[in-house]
């Protein structure tokens, strides 16, 4: 893909921790009031690989340390063009094995909760602003495909 022009980068990491059929989501509420449900895990900060920004994420988000990280798939392109959140996303998604209690320590997390597997996708709420980038459907292809058994390696946005 050329880039014609000049568009901001998010680069994100996110893990998947699946323990006896559970996976562990993070709640955080949104400037809606609504609540989000998401994977743990988020923004890498300037010079961080992607993996360190995921191990470093994870245990802000959940409390909980994060050892033997397989990568699973990325998520890369160009998002929300037309609209100010308009931005090139390179969002990586892993696989972990954690140890500790959860004690989420980033203000804007509610909690983390372990949830049914069969269970996960039906607390996806897709919609609008303000937080279009978490509501919007692509986030949560490669997360249905890997509770299905059928991650892919690479999703082009």
């Amino acid at each position: 893909m050329n880039l014609s022009r000049v568009v901001p980068i998010k680069r994100a990491a996110h893990v998947y921790l699946v323990q006896d059929g559970k996976l562990l989501l993070v709640t955080e509420r949104m400037d809606d009031g609504s609540i989000f449900w998401g994977l743990p895990g988020g923004k890498a900060d300037g010079g961080e690989s992607l993996a360190d920004a995921a191990v470093r994420q994870v245990k802000l988000e959940t409390g909980l340390d994060v050892n033997d990280l397989e990568f699973v798939s990325l998520l890369e392109g160009e998002m929300l063009s037309g609209s100010k959140h308009h931005h090139y996303a390179n969002f990586a998604r892993f696989t972990a094995r954690c140890s500790g209690e959860i004690a989420p320590t980033d203000p804007e997390v509610l909690g983390a909760h372990w949830i049914e597997v069969a269970d996960v996708m039906n607390l996806v709420r897709y919609g609008p602003p303000p937080e279009v980038e978490e509501r919007h459907p692509l986030i949560w292809i490669p997360t249905r495909d890997f509770l299905e058994g059928k991650a892919r390696a690479y999703y082009p946005i």
